[in-house]
This record gives structure tokens, sequence and C-alpha cells, in this order.
């Protein structure tokens, strides 16, 4: 097996059919990362959630990274980790248009919405969440592939 770096544009394209990720970020030193459904466009990641600790902490600290992986196979894989900064879209506040062109990234993907929608059982389903359009401005992108030698 070898490995090979990556070069931008080959990232890109990995982000570009990524439609799961693992979200990382940091608030007072303590790292969270959580699997989220992922849409690319123009060097941003485009994501959805309700409310809660991973908005909670990218409000608080908005440099974040993904990290996405494909596996075509044992011996052939891709990995791309983008790091960036979290910013949220809502209408108040003009983003409007960022909100839509996500949405309409993200619903390409029918099941696109059900991780970030759906709260765990017991976890306080009784109130309101609000839901959050959000994207990754992508300052840093590195990459490997994995294939077998031929």
């Amino acid at each position: 097996m070898t490995i090979e770096e990556l070069n931008a544009e080959d990232c890109f394209n990995v982000l570009q059919q990524a439609r799961t990720g693992v979200l990382a970020c940091s608030h007072h030193d303590r790292p969270y990362a959580v699997p989220i459904q992922i849409a690319y466009d123009e060097r941003k990641i485009y994501a959805f959630s309700l409310e809660g600790k991973k908005i909670e902490i990218m409000r608080a600290n908005p440099q974040v990274c993904l990290l996405v992986q494909e596996k075509k196979g044992p011996r052939d894989w891709y990995t791309v980790v983008a790091c960036g900064r979290f910013e949220e879209f809502r209408e108040e506040d003009g983003f409007a248009g960022e909100m839509h062109h996500a949405w309409s990234l993200l619903q390409r993907d029918s099941e696109w919405w059900e991780p970030g929608a759906i709260k765990p059982e017991g976890y306080g389903n009784d109130r309101p969440y609000k839901h959050v359009f959000f994207g990754i401005w992508i300052e840093e992108i590195s990459g490997r592939h994995g294939k077998e030698i031929e």
C-alpha cells in the first residue's frame, strides 16, 4: 500500500462528493466532535442543525475543522481535513440567500435534515429548537489517498 498527499483541487473534489463528515470544534480547551450531513460549494461547507451543544460551542469559538472519509475499498480510501471558520446564516442578519443556497445544496440528499433535526430520546424534546443553517469558510485543506501498489 502507498499513501499520497492530495493537492488542494483533489481535496475539494473529495468534498464535492461527500455527504457526511465529522465536525470538530472546541470550547474552553475541550474538544467536541460529531458527525454531520454536509454539502460543498465554492470553498464553503454547508450544514444544518438544531440549536444545541455544537452550535453553542461554534458560536463561542468559530474555529472548526471537518474530516471527510471516502472508502472505496479496504486498500483504496481518501481522507480530507478542512479547517476554517463557522458562520451562522440568520435571516435577520441578511443571510437569507445563504440559507436558501445551503438548503438547495443539502436537499439533494433526501435524508439531509434527519440527523440535524432530531434530538435523542429524553433530550428535552418538550422545548422548541431553532433550525440553524451554517457554513464553514475553508481556510486550510489537506488530504491523503491510500491505495494498493500496482
